[in-house]
């Protein structure tokens, strides 16, 4: 799977360098400083903040969004979780660490017995809300398999001519779910206890 985020974020940056060094250049017209000066004002204010969100989103809520986009608002209690994960792979891909949504404290997660309910904090927010994270509400009949497994905490992440990259979270510890949903398929990771009884009438993986 290709690394969206390394095609955006490196094109990005090299032109806000490219602007930053044009607005202090010596030589440079005072219309032209002006105009650059403002197109870097507003693409690190806007532009940056807005793609970071879309790479968020594309790890796997905008897929399950076009098809699973809540349309009746949760009722019940919301739970809200230190760590969950979700991504376009399995927790067992190569690729799952380099493309993973890692979300810390910004996930609300809701169950019923018909349904699993996800909203981000920040959903609110009207444009956050509408383009990138509209809360979702996913039939529990759209779950094709739910695999516990033992997360691990601390884990590595490397590959041939890299350094190595030790990541530790103390919530990622102690039994998770990965739950496989839709198709294509987009996998999210929970802890086990969210699940619960729910957890007897799973496809098993």
């Amino acid at each position: 799977m290709p690394n969206k985020n390394a095609k955006v974020i490196i094109p990005l940056v090299v032109g806000v360098w490219l602007l930053g060094i044009i607005s202090v250049a010596a030589g440079v017209p005072p219309a032209v400083r002006v105009a650059v000066t403002v197109v870097f004002v507003v693409t690190m204010f806007v532009g940056i903040p807005t793609v970071v969100f879309y790479l968020m989103a594309e790890q796997g809520w905008s897929t399950l969004a076009k098809r699973f986009r809540s349309t009746t608002a949760f009722t019940g209690a919301w739970q809200r979780l230190p760590t969950v994960l979700m991504a376009m792979v399995r927790v067992d891909h190569p690729e799952f660490q380099r493309n993973k949504l890692r979300l810390h404290g910004a996930l609300r997660v809701g169950t019923t017995a018909e349904s699993l309910h996800l909203s981000m904090l920040f959903s609110k927010i009207p444009i956050l809300g509408a383009r990138f994270f509209p809360d979702v509400q996913i039939p529990w009949s759209a779950v094709s398999s739910a695999k516990p497994y033992e997360a691990p905490g601390g884990f590595r992440h490397n590959e041939p001519g890299n350094l190595l990259q030790v990541n530790f979270d103390p919530n990622y510890t102690g039994t998770f779910v990965e739950l496989e949903v839709g198709e294509p398929p987009v996998f999210i990771q929970l802890p086990e206890h969210v699940l619960g009884d729910l957890m007897a009438h799973m496809p098993q993986a």
